[in-house]
């Protein structure tokens, strides 16, 4: 099986440490465990403290299927990820 490592890149609404505080959040790991997926890099760019960037990984496509998936918006705007501009690149491994 191959794995996928997604990379987004995206502006947040809120502060980087209040997202980073929600993605590692015991309730938010629990959630990725459970869809297979691990959070590896959590970061903010230099030039921008409202720009962010995340690597996940996992099996091919699960991540982009969920974030993609229009019923998720809510879900991933709740952490202060703005989801409209979110640049997405996958790799495999």
């Amino acid at each position: 099986m191959a794995i996928e490592t997604t990379v987004l890149d995206f502006k947040l609404s809120n502060t980087f440490e209040e997202y980073e505080a929600h993605m590692n959040a015991p309730e938010q790991q629990a959630m990725f465990k459970e869809m297979g997926v691990d959070t590896f890099y959590i970061g903010k760019s230099l030039e921008d403290p409202k720009r962010a960037t995340v690597m996940f990984q996992g099996s091919e496509n699960v991540l982009y299927d969920i974030f993609t998936n229009p019923q998720t918006k809510t879900i991933v705007e709740a952490s202060g990820h703005i989801y409209e501009g979110t640049k997405i690149t996958r790799w495999l491994s």
